[in-house]
């Protein structure tokens, strides 16, 4: 397959998965949404806040621990090298996207904070404030979504080191048995 395939490919079905996180997001949003508080969903937020710090924090220690070539290039682009093997390559990636995504949900989370307050001082009568409650909701099950999905992807990449790992110990003692 060629490169611009595999990249519109890749891209494509990311794409395809936020669509349909946003459409589940908003089915939810619009059926539940008038009838929800939004007060309920701060301990949410809260959980949603910590699990991207945690998950923005191991994701930075995997890509430096495993590929300080890459942290070198982010503090000295002349020393960009590239990185060896399209499994690296795809590991990388994954977890700075991941990374991206995690610091998205925090900026989302410090723009909910900070926009919650003062749409509440104009006390809006019931009835308007519905589109606000639908769409805070269906935020809040967007990201929720997302940062499920990001930490799947991290639990992914461990289980990849894992086996890579485990393959490559396979490997040696095969050889090490062969040449005795």
């Amino acid at each position: 397959m060629k490169a611009n395939e595999e990249f519109f490919l890749d891209n494509y079905s990311r794409v395809i998965l936020q669509a349909l996180f946003i459409l589940f997001s908003l089915l939810i949003a619009v059926y539940f949404g008038p009838y929800i508080e939004m007060s309920k969903f701060e301990p949410v937020l809260s959980t949603l806040q910590n699990v991207s710090a945690a998950v923005f924090t191991l994701a930075g220690i995997w890509i430096a621990y495993s590929y300080p070539e890459a942290i070198a290039s982010f503090t000295d682009p002349q020393k960009i090298n590239i990185i060896k093997g399209t499994d690296n390559y795809k590991r990388i990636k994954s977890l700075v996207l991941t990374i991206f995504a995690s610091s998205f949900f925090l900026i989302s989370i410090l723009l909910i904070n900070i926009t919650r307050p003062i749409i509440e001082v104009f006390n809006l009568p019931a009835e308007n404030i519905i589109p606000f409650k639908c769409g805070y909701l269906g935020f809040v099950i967007y990201i929720v979504l997302v940062q499920l999905y990001a930490i799947s992807k991290i639990m992914i990449s461990n289980f990849s080191f894992v086996y890579n790992i485990g393959k490559k110990k396979t490997e040696r003692e095969i050889e090490d048995d062969l040449s005795q």
